[in-house]
């Protein structure tokens, strides 16, 4: 009976998908960490207030401290039948400023934002003048000196495919497996002094995009040749690399799903 009771329950919660953004200036990451704020922290405490039941909220992407997202996935279970209107106002009534949900939809039952995610696309904002503006310094990282835009575009193609990614990961990254599958790879150059780089792949070991990110600035500053690519790729070793981007430039800009058409 007890079995039949906790089935019923089973079938009777429903699946809320949100799609967020957020500015991570404030924040040590999405992942909730003890005695530090986090985009998950404060999202699910503002979940379980609003719906008035304890809950998980899960994301797509553990985005690292102080790095953005203008298209986050999460989702939470709920047995309440309040209309999603009402729940989209009432989180975004009591979250602070620096995240909003953007969308929420009812979606299968299974569905589940990381495990579901086939691929996700993340762009890193430069700029390469003398005077960064003020109201960019928490968004964009400035690179002084001259660097060589043509050198760097050819090295980004390097990415670009099945590789290991061991040189290109944080020390204490303990993914299971260094392998990742890069389908873009690509700088924009912008108005004003202004650059980006686009990067879109299936999974990204942490701090991945920011060490790559900094391993084309130092090519483009000449400290690497374009040459010396394919034998960092075999060594396998974080060292040789260029260092690690600020977080500020950082932000994760979609998230691809698996077809579903309830997802």
């Amino acid at each position: 009976m007890k079995t039949n009771q906790t089935s019923d329950l089973q079938r009777e919660m429903r699946t809320i998908k949100l799609v967020l953004e957020y500015d991570g200036t404030a924040y040590s990451g999405w992942q909730m960490q003890p005695n530090a704020p986090t985009v998950q922290g404060v999202l699910q405490n503002v979940v379980e207030t609003v719906m008035n039941h304890s809950a998980t909220v899960n994301g797509s992407s553990r985005t690292d401290a102080g790095v953005h997202a203008r298209f986050q996935v999460a989702a939470f279970k709920t047995p309440s039948r309040r209309p999603i209107s009402d729940i989209m106002k009432g989180l975004n009534a009591m979250l602070p400023d620096d995240i909003r949900v953007c969308q929420m939809d009812e979606v299968d039952p299974n569905f589940h934002p990381r495990a579901h995610a086939i691929a996700k696309t993340y762009r890193y904002s430069m700029f390469t003048g003398r005077k960064l503006p003020v109201f960019e310094r928490l968004y964009c990282t400035q690179i002084r000196g001259r660097i060589n835009l043509a050198r760097m575009e050819k090295a980004a193609e390097y990415f670009i495919g099945t590789h290991d990614f061991s040189s290109f990961r944080a020390a204490d990254c303990s993914a299971r497996t260094t392998i990742r599958e890069i389908s873009e790879s690509r700088f924009n150059k912008l108005q004003n002094d202004h650059l980006e780089y686009i990067i879109s792949g299936n999974r990204f070991l942490h701090n991945m995009v920011r060490i790559i990110v900094g391993t084309l600035i130092w090519i483009g500053k000449g400290k690497m040749k374009i040459e010396e690519l394919p034998a960092l790729f075999e060594r396998k070793d974080r060292r040789f690399a260029g260092p690690t981007a600020p977080a500020k430039g950082l932000f994760l800009e979609n998230i691809r799903f698996k077809e579903d058409k309830k997802c």
